[in-house]
This record gives C-alpha cells, structure tokens and sequence, in this order.
C-alpha cells in the first residue's frame, strides 16, 4: 500500500533534508576514475569522542549490531563530484581545518572501521554543475545492460535518476536489513513518494548535502532594508506568520531606483529582487504550497492537479511581484549561473531580496554588507505554515540488479546516513551555516524554520519523466504575456501528464 505524501513533525522534516555524506579521496575528475579509500583511523581521537557524553543528535542511536563486520568487503559508489556540494557528499581526503570537510572524512573513517568495510569512489562526470547526472546514468546504463558487476551504490541527480526506476535497473530495497527507515536519518517525505505498493527502489536521507544545500530560501541585504524599510523586523514577521508574496511585493515596490540617472530601466539600477528563470520558479511554487500532482486513494493513481484557483492565485500575485514598478530584474543563467554569481546585485548593494538555494552562502562570503535569511514567503496568511521545496538536483541513492553484496551495502547506507545525522549535519547546519555564513543569531532561527518546512511532490520527483511539466514555471514567470497564458498554458498539460502519471504506477506495479 502506497504511504500518501504529508508534511510530518518537525524533527522528521529535519532530518528530511539535513545531509551530507562522505567517501573519501582526492583523484582526477575523468568519468570513470577511481579513488580508493582506505581505513586508517586516529584511535585516540575515536576514544575521546567515544566517551564524551552524547547529548542532541549524536545520542540519537542506530539499530545496527554493535559489533559488525563485514569482512572488508570493498563498496563501489558510482557519484556525481561536479562542484563542491556534490563533491563533499563522498570526498574528504584528509582533515584540512574545514569543519564540514573534517566532519565528512572522520565520519568516513569512522563508519568504514566500525563495520570493516572499505571504499572506492567512482566519479560520474566532469562538468562544473551537479546537472552531469546524465554521465552517471550512462555509466549504469551501460553496466546493468551488460550485466557488468561494477557498482554497488549510485548516488546522483533526483529528478534525473528517478526515471531509471522504470528501466527495472535497481533492486527493491524496502525490506532490506539494516535499513530501518523511521529513523529521523532518512528523508521520510521523498521515501513516502517514491514507494509504491510497497516497493521502494531508491531512498533519500541525510548522505546528501545536495538535500539541505538545495533548500529554497530568501536572502535579503539588510543594508537596503534598514535604509528602505526602517522599524519593521523582517524575522518578526516571519514567526507572526505574516511574510507573504504580498509582503515581499509590499516591500519590493519601495526599492527601484535609477543609480545610474540614464532614464532607462537596466541592469546597473536598484530592485525589489533578481529573478533567474531556473533558480526562483521552484522556490517560490515551493513556497506557496503549489501541488501539481494529486494521490487517489480509491484507484492508487496520481493526477496533474496543478489546474486550481489556488494556482491561479499563486500566478496574480507573482505577476504582480515581478511585473509591476520595475520590482524585478531578469536575468539568465547564461548571464549569471546561479551556481557561481547570481548573488552580485546582492553583493553590490542593489537588491533587497534575493531567493535561491541554501548554497548560495558560499557566494556570500566577502560581502561587506549584512545579509539575512528568512524562509520563502507563503502564498497568503491563510496558509498555515511554511513550506519550501528542495532544489530537483539532490542526491539519490539506489543499489543496481547486479550488485552482489546488497546484503552488504544495507548496513553501509544505514550507518552511512546515521553518522552523517549524529555528526556530519551539526557541522554543516550549526556550525557553516549559522557561525560562519549566516552571521547573526536570528538567521539561525529562520533556518531552522525553513528546514522544517520541506514538502515534496510526485510529479517533482518524475519531472523528467512527464516532460518536465512541474518546470513550466521557469519560463512562464518572465515575461507578463506568458503569465497571463499561465492557466490555459497547465490546461493543455493535464491528458498528456495524466497519461505518462499512469504510466509510472503501472510500470512501477509490473516490476519485480
């Protein structure tokens, strides 16, 4: 029976989409090369840690035996490392001073003497973006095809791996020992999707840093608002409830200007936001609990339910965010990769809100002026909570049909995701984020909002599968004419998605 998607409490959310993970090694980045890991613990430093009283997460303990072993048997991971977030997921070559870096190769370490396992990362793609998925798919493709024993975990791209389920490429992991998946360690929402009929072919949890790198939130340049906006706290209106598409339009109506006095609206200027057609859709659909597919609990079918007046809705008001007194500039990934520099207006002091992925911290380092982060604004204050999505690109896991040690790889994924839950999130989350990058107190407060508000959608997790339809708003948002065509534009979707929707449950019912 198929588990239907909802949004759980608080500490299973967080631990929905805390992650980050670890093999180890350093090697050249070709699309087949290896990096052998081996165990070389630091044992005093393991004693030490191990009689430290365990408070928070790290005294949230595994089910494993404690004493496992499985007999040095080598783990074959086949992964994306195309930049540093999906680089950092396996690879950590030694403690360098970084408290992430640190994190990942101790708990690599760690996790590979406790259960005496060793392993060797296969590096799936050379591109500079965690998009190169399709380099792994090719990879497993062509072994599983062959019946090629050469990979015993893949981890890549969500949105692009998922349609491999339907190839009957993996095996069903559901009912594998060792992996115990009510622990907060797993990403309960993602793995509620994507089992069906009790069937489950790949899981999510926190071995990705893609997962709580990949969440949507708002950044805003706190120079610009205590110039513009004055005695109104932004972080009191968002734990009142009341930051809105309607708040963010409110505030973004004060702040064009012309700095450059030409008369004509361009790039040098002063706005409300940014808008980059791949980066903000998904966020601000996320944001505004846009659904656009529904489960039917009568016929265990899902369909295209994107066609509402709470999509209509969603659509007035960010045209009237985006289209109206010049409160947005348009720009294009070609122009600014999101990945790499759409934060420069926000470096340079003139934009107020900038939404993007957690990552986008990593740009943020030498601003000289402060920044804060809130979650994405809701659709109105009728909205009960928060909601965001996470960015389509984070990592997935799933064991192939020719693997041989899956008995093996269980644990390993069990023990993998639980150390990253007890260590490995902390560093990222406690301390990178709300140290290092977020700078003030406050922000860590709103994060903590944000990653306890993730929601997942069907359709999110086939997108590639039903012609990318759950990305139409990517486009449509930058122009006015396209936005006022929006709702025909979902119309014309609905028998083609609903078609390739009931194609997936009733492929996913044949496998085996």
């Amino acid at each position: 029976m198929h588990t239907p998607h909802h949004i759980r409490c608080a500490a299973a959310l967080l631990a929905l989409l805390c992650t980050l993970p670890a093999v180890t090694s350093c090697g050249s980045s070709d699309h087949a090369s290896t990096v052998e890991t081996v165990p070389n613990v630091d044992t005093a430093a393991t004693e030490a840690i191990e009689t430290e009283e365990l408070t928070g997460r790290a005294a949230v303990l595994d089910n494993l035996p404690a004493t496992m072993d499985l007999g040095g048997k080598e783990i074959r991971i086949l992964t994306r490392t195309d930049d540093r977030d999906t680089r950092i997921e396996f690879m950590a070559e030694s403690e360098t001073g970084d408290v992430v870096e640190d994190a990942v190769y101790n708990r690599n370490l760690k996790v590979m003497e406790r259960l005496n396992v060793s392993m060797k990362v296969i590096e799936g793609g050379t591109g500079a973006t965690r998009h190169n998925g399709d380099v792994v798919n090719g990879l497993l493709d062509k072994s599983v095809l062959a019946g090629d024993d050469a990979y015993d975990l893949i981890g890549n791209h969500m949105s692009q791996i998922t349609p491999y389920i339907l190839k009957g490429m993996f095996l069903d992991i559901h009912d594998l020992p060792y992996l115990d998946w009510d622990q907060p360690w797993w990403n309960h929402s993602y793995n509620d999707l994507i089992t069906l009929n009790g069937k489950q072919y790949m899981c999510a949890g926190e071995l990705a840093q893609t997962m709580v790198s990949g969440i949507y939130v708002t950044f805003f340049n706190k120079k610009l608002w205590l110039e513009n906006i004055g005695d109104d706290n932004l972080y009191e209106i968002v734990l009142n409830g009341e930051w809105t598409l309607d708040k963010m339009k409110q505030y973004s109506d004060l702040m064009y200007r012309d700095l450059n006095g030409n008369g004509q609206v361009d790039e040098e200027d002063r706005f409300g936001m940014v808008y980059s057609e791949t980066i903000q859709a998904d966020g601000f659909a996320g944001g505004a609990n846009v659904h656009f597919t529904t489960y039917n609990e009568s016929d265990g079918y899902y369909y295209w339910s994107l066609e509402s007046e709470h999509t209509a809705t969603f659509l007035s008001k960010i045209k009237s965010l985006m289209h109206e007194n010049n409160n947005a500039w348009f720009t294009t990934d070609t122009l600014r990769p999101f990945s790499t520099d759409l934060m420069y207006k926000m470096i340079d002091d003139t934009v107020l809100f900038m939404p993007h992925m957690l990552s986008g911290t990593d740009q943020l380092r030498d601003m000289k002026s402060d920044y804060g982060i809130v979650p994405m604004p809701k659709l109105d204050e009728h909205q009960e909570q928060y909601t965001t999505f996470v960015h389509n690109g984070f990592t997935v896991f799933a064991i192939p049909t020719t693997c041989q040690i899956a008995d093996t790889v269980a644990p390993f994924l069990e023990a993998m995701c639980a150390e990253s839950y007890r260590y490995v999130t902390p560093a990222y989350y406690d301390v990178a984020l709300k140290v290092k990058y977020a700078r003030d107190e406050e922000a860590s407060a709103m994060l903590d909002i944000a990653t306890q508000s993730i929601v997942l959608d069907f359709g999110y997790l086939f997108n590639q599968y039903i012609g990318t339809n759950t990305a139409l708003f990517r486009t449509m948002f930058s122009k006015s004419a396209t936005m006022d065509k929006g709702m025909s534009t979902i119309h014309a979707k609905e028998k083609s998605t609903n078609k390739l929707l009931a194609k997936i449950i009733d492929t996913y019912n044949d496998l085996e």
